[in-house]
């Protein structure tokens, strides 16, 4: 144990001038760095002293060193670095003229301003800086000095969105800063008449009408349909703008000469088979064959057919609105002469005859009258009035009691001069019903196509009234009410016994009247289904609003169940009215 500790205390006097030793050349070495460092910073050579000075600090920290580092690094600009070791210097010593000195260069370094270097998309930008006691305004792009400290820098514009930042800056320190601010959308809609119209925006086929929030800007705008121009608009948007943009499309009038030659290709088959019943009445008992009766109804139909698309019957072009037109007038007058010389004649021959020159006559005045053919719609409304006036005319004539009663048959083994007066009674008969049934249309033609003109030409034909699709739909709805009416009195009716028909014909007799209850119920049905179809097409030719408008508050009364405590405290459900709306 002796042994060891006195090899260790060896060793440590051995080690100790060592050490003294290398200490020593340590001093001399950060000595010979200061001195390096001293003579370049009088030079002027500022970035090699730092480091030099630097180096000294590194071998043999010292409070010389320290400020000599912040000296360098004051005159090189990097203040916040000069302005830390300015105060590590004041640190250890706090007295003493190079004391002083740091505090006035720490003073000094704090009195330098930062600077907010502010761009931004778009120009002309208001800015507001505010924090540590400061508040500075100005437009951007620009500079700003600022005391050094934390602030919140915020920027804004007119019709843009604003945005702000919290950032600390140090002394003389640049800060750049960039905002690119969104502009406020704008409201776009776009609406078309037709409304159906395809709606391009910018190229992008949407949805029609157009409602949408978008970006400020210039925005093409293109619609197109069928049988209507084309029509493009630019429109320009500024921020928050809302703009409602109506495009109407020129209606271009397409030919009707297909109709029209359709048209008389249809007269041309009624006609012919007309002209088969001519040929036929000589013998009351019997009626042409299917054959017989196709081939006039085709052989009339081919010839007009040709003789329409190869004459001078039909032009190469007409508007629509015009074949639609005398489409009418042919049909109208054809009626009118067929139903006239049927009334008066009972004859076939005579109502082709009626029916030719009606037709005749009708082709001449839609011609003469082409110059006064009302709107596509009117068109419609008009034939409409003109075909249900010459339905409801044939069903008045049962309706009101009118028709014709069927002769009863001779019992079996009748005498001849029995079964003659039969015969005749027969002839006598049908006659009869021709006759009223011919008139009752004639007469309900005649009453429908006034009030159909009517309807067409006293109101102000600066406005297109109804559309044909209008038309139609209430058409359809008149004959749907007519149809409906007809089978619920049909199919509730009771025969002789008492007993419900189920659908089928009460006694054997059916077949050969027109029962006067059944044409009252398709009168009053086809009545009420005009007027409904009419009142629920209101809105049909209006377009709809693009925005739903809330519902308005309601205190219309509906049954439902109401909670109420009953007498034990239970919570039981009581029926009551409720109201319902926006509370």
């Amino acid at each position: 144990m002796r042994f060891l500790i006195g090899s260790l205390v060896g060793c440590l006097v051995l080690q100790a001038p060592a050490l003294a030793l290398e200490e020593r050349v340590g001093q001399e070495r950060a000595r010979d760095h200061y001195q390096a460092g001293v003579s370049l910073f009088e030079s002027g050579n500022k970035e090699q002293a730092l480091i030099e000075f630097q180096l000294a600090n590194e071998i043999a920290p010292k409070p010389e060193n320290v400020f000599m580092i912040a000296q360098c690094e004051y005159h090189l600009g990097k203040l916040v670095e000069a302005r830390a070791h300015y105060r590590a210097y004041l640190s250890t010593q706090p007295a003493g003229e190079l004391a002083d000195l740091a505090r006035l260069r720490i003073a000094a370094i704090n009195r330098r301003p930062g600077i907010f270097a502010i761009n931004t998309v778009p120009d002309d930008v208001s800015v507001r800086i505010e924090g540590e006691g400061t508040v500075v305004t100005g437009q951007a792009p620009n500079e700003f000095q600022v005391p050094h400290g934390h602030y919140r820098v915020m920027v804004s514009k007119p019709n843009f969105t604003s945005e702000s930042r919290d950032l600390a800056i140090e002394v003389a320190e640049t800060r750049p800063l960039f905002f690119k601010l969104e502009p406020i959308p704008a409201h776009l809609v776009v609406r078309t008449s037709p409304a159906n119209a395809a709606l391009f925006v910018r190229g992008n086929r949407t949805r029609n009408p157009y409602v949408q929030d978008v970006p400020p800007g210039t925005y093409e705008i293109y619609a197109e349909a069928t049988y209507y121009q084309p029509k493009r608009e630019a429109v320009t948007l500024a921020p928050g703008e809302v703009r409602e943009v109506e495009l109407p499309l020129t209606y271009v009038q397409r030919s009707g000469r297909p109709e029209l030659i359709g048209s008389w290709t249809g007269i041309g088959a009624i006609l012919g088979g007309l002209a088969v019943l001519t040929q036929t009445q000589t013998k009351p008992d019997s009626a042409p064959s299917g054959t017989i009766f196709g081939a006039g109804i085709l052989a009339g139909g081919l010839t007009l057919g040709v003789l329409s698309s190869t004459t001078r019957l039909v032009p190469d072009y007409i508007r629509d609105k015009l074949a639609l037109f005398r489409i009418g007038a042919m049909w109208t007058g054809g009626v009118e002469g067929a139903s006239l010389a049927m009334g008066l004649s009972h004859d076939w021959t005579y109502t082709l005859l009626g029916s030719t020159g009606g037709v005749a006559a009708g082709a001449v005045t839609g011609w003469w009258l082409d110059d006064r053919a009302p709107y596509y719609g009117r068109v419609a409304l008009v034939q409409s009035a003109a075909l249900f006036g010459m339905a409801a005319g044939a069903l008045l004539v049962p309706g009101t009691g009118s028709y014709p009663t069927y002769p009863t048959a001779p019992p079996p083994g009748a005498t001849q001069s029995a079964t003659n007066a039969y015969n005749g009674a027969v002839n006598a008969y049908n006659d009869d019903k021709k006759e009223r049934l011919a008139l009752g249309v004639l007469a309900g033609l005649n009453v429908g196509l006034l009030a159909g003109l009517g309807m067409a030409y006293l109101p102000d034909q600066s406005h297109y009234g109804p559309t044909w699709q209008r038309v139609l739909m209430v058409d359809l709805a008149g004959l749907a009410g007519g149809l409906i009416a007809s089978a619920v009195e049909y199919c509730t009716r009771k025969n002789s016994s008492g007993d419900y028909t189920h659908c089928a014909p009460a006694d054997s007799d059916t077949s050969n009247k027109l029962d006067a209850k059944t044409a009252r119920f398709a009168l009053g049905g086809t009545a009420f289904g005009l007027v409904a179809g009419w009142l629920l097409t209101t809105n049909f030719d209006h377009p709809g609003p693009s925005r739903q408008p809330q519902a308005p508050l309601s205190f219309l009364p509906w049954p439902g169940v109401v909670p109420v405590r009953s007498s034990t405290g239970a919570t039981a459900l009581a029926p009551g009215l409720l109201s319902q709306g926006r509370f």
